[in-house]
């Protein structure tokens, strides 16, 4: 999917989840392609705090995008 439909599938997981869920984990913005995406959790998990959204565009070779589902003990 585009940027822009992964920020509208994330803001519409955060609407429908838990508050004790949103304490368990962290929904990530990646690239969707396998290795791009792993590389650039590799990099998120160094410094969570340090990645907001708009991170992952770099990451990207071909501007496409996935939400995931990520354990914040997991940093």
């Amino acid at each position: 999917m585009t940027f822009s439909e992964a920020i509208k599938q994330k803001k519409n997981i955060l609407k429908d989840t838990s508050e004790f869920t949103k304490t368990l984990y962290d929904y990530v913005i990646i690239p969707a392609l396998e290795e791009e995406g792993r590389k650039y959790m590799e990099d998120f998990r160094k410094s969570p705090s340090q990645f907001f959204d708009e991170s992952c565009k770099p990451y990207s070779s071909n501007d496409r995008f996935k939400v995931f589902l990520f354990p914040k003990n997991q940093n």
